[in-house]
């Protein structure tokens, strides 16, 4: 339990002037560490965390989407023909 409160008061403890409730804040975590925070927030009233609950899901979505883009651009790259022979002696 002193882990979670200290945990909070690590959270709360930055500048009020910087905090705002809409400000947005990139935070890093692994899939299994949003997994635990997903959990958390089920535990709330529906009303309250289905909006967060969305969120991160569209964020994970997204991020998932562009990694998948990223991996299909780099293996599209990968199979891109270099100049064939044929192709080098014809320029000539």
């Amino acid at each position: 339990m002193r882990v979670q409160y200290l945990a909070l008061a690590c959270l709360i403890s930055t500048s009020a002037l910087a905090q705002q409730p809409t400000d947005h804040v990139k935070i890093d975590v692994t899939r299994a560490e949003l997994q635990l925070i997903g959990q958390g927030l089920m535990e709330l009233p529906y009303k309250a965390s289905a909006p967060v609950l969305n969120d991160l899901q569209a964020q994970l979505n997204a991020a998932d989407l562009a990694a998948a883009k990223a991996v299909a651009d780099e293996k599209k790259a990968e199979e891109k023909p270099a100049d064939k022979p044929e192709d080098a002696a014809a320029k000539q």
